[in-house]
């Protein structure tokens, strides 16, 4: 049996230019309206403990599609199978009554979605002390800040042990430590082998968290199937449209702000004798150093990435501890890490690195710093971005 089956789901909406011509569509029984259909004849399946990712640009019908699976919107045609209990995180505010507390707003959300009131009870308490609103819980909502809002939805939804947990990009407004809580409560749900469907502009966290993933584009489904797969088509499709990465966000420190719980304090770029270099010379062997220091009272895991990228911000290419196999770093007080990369083989150019800490699961960015741009002194008058070795070997034929 599947936990969710879309089949043939379309949705469609009327759009008038004035008020006036829906009337004058019922009185004179003629067309006055543009369709709209934000999904087109889409079907799919996902089975029990499957974690679908749903890929696409602003437009392509992700968050239509989400409701749908949520409940809360009707298809035109085709019908929305779900077999467990749902719990969804959709646009912000969504399923609260402003006029309520927090706390009454826990029990509302959560009779929604099928649990009794001693169920709620039982984990009112987990709830609040997870959103970590507990001096504003009985407060009305409609005083909550957005991340406030997205706390406390989070919570519910994911405290009322749904079979099928669906979260659309609301969690994009909370802070990086509630970020943080969040993903970690998604990995649980996910090693629980509950069924998640998750929509972002992330494809990192997609390929990450995902093991299906569905790339839609103007309501029409262009590819489902691997994570791998559907994201590499995505990414080959922003390609053509000249939109051939996506920037990595930075986090800048502003005056007077809370420091990150992990940050770095320095960093040089050098030679093969450890002397800090301004340009880089081609088939010279050059390390990167980073010095990191933990503000957190208690140890972090972290993991560290170096990127190097043209001025457009082209990636040329990432190493990173986690991808290079390494366990998550433990980082308490000061310390510095080393990458070398023997014989640089880039062609004339100008680049510049990138140097990212990100938690255990490299899903949560806590501090990115940028290096000045760095020249390329090459003696080979070759084309392209880099030289590898090769030969060349001539037969008769």
């Amino acid at each position: 049996m599947y936990a969710v089956e879309v089949k043939n789901v379309s949705k469609t909406y009327k759009l008038y230019k004035r008020p006036v011509d829906r009337l004058k569509e019922i009185l004179f029984r003629k067309p006055y309206h543009e369709a709209f259909h934000p999904l087109k004849q889409l079907s799919f399946m996902l089975p029990h403990g499957g974690i679908l990712g749903i890929i696409g640009d602003n437009g392509a019908g992700k968050s239509t599609l989400l409701k749908m699976l949520a409940g809360t919107l009707m298809p035109t045609e085709g019908e929305v199978i779900t077999h467990g209990r749902v719990a969804a995180l959709l646009e912000l505010g969504a399923g609260f009554h402003p006029e309520l507390s927090g706390r009454e707003n826990i029990f509302l959300n959560a009779m929604v979605l099928g649990l009794s009131e001693e169920e709620i009870r039982e984990r009112e308490a987990e709830i609040i002390a997870f959103s970590e609103l507990e001096e504003f819980i009985d407060r009305p909502i409609k005083n909550y800040s957005s991340g406030m809002y997205v706390r406390l939805a989070f919570s519910v939804a994911t405290s009322v042990d749904p079979d099928i947990l669906i979260i659309d990009e609301a969690l994009s407004v909370g802070d990086q430590h509630f970020q943080k809580k969040c993903v970690n409560r998604m990995i649980e749900f996910k090693n629980s082998g509950k069924t998640i469907l998750f929509c972002s502009h992330s494809l990192y966290m997609v390929q990450e968290l995902c093991n299906e993933a569905l790339w839609l584009e103007q309501g029409e489904m262009q590819a489902f199937g691997s994570t791998k797969d559907v994201v590499s088509a995505y990414t080959q499709h922003l390609e053509a449209r000249d939109q051939s990465h996506i920037p990595t966000p930075t986090t800048p420190i502003a005056p007077g702000s809370a420091l990150p719980p992990v940050m770095f304090t320095d960093w040089q770029v050098t030679n093969a004798e450890g002397q800090a270099i301004t340009e880089l010379r081609q088939f010279d062997d050059i390390s990167v150093t980073l010095k990191m220091r933990c503000n957190a009272p208690e140890p972090m895991l972290i993991h560290v990435g170096v990127v190097l990228m043209r001025p457009d911000e082209q990636v040329i290419l990432v190493a990173s501890t986690k991808e290079s196999g390494l366990p998550p770093l433990k980082l308490q007080g000061e310390h510095s890490i080393r990458v070398d990369f023997p014989q640089f083989p880039m062609n004339s150019g100008v680049f510049r690195f990138s140097a990212l800490l990100v938690d255990e699961h490299a899903l949560h960015l806590f501090h990115q710093v940028s290096s000045p741009l760095y020249a390329v002194v090459s003696e080979r008058p070759e084309y392209g971005l880099v030289w590898v070795p090769h030969t060349w070997h001539l037969s008769e034929i």
